[in-house]
């Protein structure tokens, strides 16, 4: 397995990682919500931090299946790597916001009712998976985004058609810097240049 399909492959685990922890988050902040309604509680804070961290498991919920579709229209528009990182990393800055404002009210005086500070503390914990496998597929879709650079391809290139359910190496355009060593790394093959008749 070449390392193209390696990276792909970490790709699509972190896409699903923070997919998972998304999901989670985006429950524990419904119970944390759903707590302070049920018992009539007015923590007005606790309530914008839960509030501001169900937006954000929400936003990640409905964007980052985008990122791994198997629709080729909707692939070739958004599978692209300047604008997957763009929005990994608008929604890991999210998760950073999320975790932060609930962990401030964790540990809050106005978090002293046992059974919600639980529930807060697991939202928190779910904000902090979902930024650490946000943050860990940015590094990788930055390396992608390297070996791009190395190749010569634009970042506005698609560098993964999985239409077919297949991986494919990108093609490596004529007159790129060591073309046959960047292509062999990458375990694709070094297609020279049609010759011109003259």
């Amino acid at each position: 397995m070449g390392g193209w399909h390696r990276l792909t492959a970490l790709r699509k685990v972190g896409i699903a990682a923070a997919l998972v922890a998304s999901v989670a988050a985006f429950a524990a902040d419904v119970a944390v919500l759903a707590y302070l309604n049920g018992n009539a509680l007015r923590m007005a804070a606790v309530k914008g931090a839960a509030g501001w961290a169900l937006f954000a498991a929400l936003v990640s919920g409905a964007t980052l299946p985008l990122l791994v579709t198997r629709a080729g229209r909707v692939q070739r528009r958004v599978n692209r790597t300047a604008v997957e990182l763009a929005i990994l990393g608008t929604l890991a800055l999210f998760h950073f916001i999320a975790g932060t404002v609930l962990a401030t009210k964790a540990g809050d005086a106005s978090c002293l009712i046992g059974r919600l500070c639980h529930r807060v503390r697991a939202a928190t914990g779910f904000s902090w998976i979902a930024l650490a496998a946000l943050a860990g597929t940015l590094v990788v879709v930055g390396l992608i985004a390297r070996v791009q650079s190395r190749l010569g391809l634009p970042l506005f290139a698609a560098y993964s058609f999985d239409i077919e359910g297949q991986d494919i190496t990108p093609a490596v355009p004529p007159g790129s810097r060591d073309m046959h060593a960047a292509a062999l790394s990458l375990g694709g093959a070094h297609r020279p240049p049609p010759e011109k008749d003259m």
